[in-house]
């Protein structure tokens, strides 16, 4: 399959930018009366919009002038990124309906699988960090991470 590479990814980074600026308000809680300068909404604010501007550069590039490269995909090729996304994705999944400790077990298997390594010590080494780690974040940092049947 032949695709125009900066048409393509001018289209998703201008997609992507507006998707997560228009999400940035409900995921960064600004408290009390703070310029929008000094929150913490400035900078992921100008990394969209450098996004956007980049993506609309490439559609420029493509479309006005027709500085363009065709790029070959072989969707055979990319059944291991691909992969990956899903991987990605189940554990997201995980974290958001089982919980962090249980999610990271679970992501720790599927890489497992996925890179075909059944050395059980270097599981549950991983194991015991998914456990130290969500037990640094809680008890000493006290950030929040979800827990088991804890759906936010």
């Amino acid at each position: 399959m032949r695709v125009r590479s900066n048409l393509v990814s001018g289209i998703i980074f201008i997609v992507f930018g507006a998707v997560l600026l228009l999400l940035m308000d409900s995921q960064i809680i600004v408290y009390g009366d703070v310029k929008f300068i000094e929150s913490a909404k400035v900078i992921p604010f100008f990394v969209e919009l450098l996004m956007i501007v980049c993506g609309a550069i490439l559609i420029i590039q493509s479309l006005f002038l027709k500085k363009e490269k065709y790029v070959e995909i072989c969707w055979d090729e990319q059944k291991y990124a691909l992969t990956m996304i899903g991987i990605f994705a189940v554990f997201a999944a995980l974290i958001y309906f089982t919980g962090f400790i249980i999610g990271g077990i679970g992501f720790i298997v599927m890489m497992a699988l996925f890179f075909k390594n059944r050395n059980l010590v270097h599981i549950l080494i991983l194991t015991v960090m998914v456990i130290f780690i969500y037990f640094l974040f809680t008890q000493v940092f006290h950030i929040s991470l979800p827990r088991f049947g804890e759906v936010r």
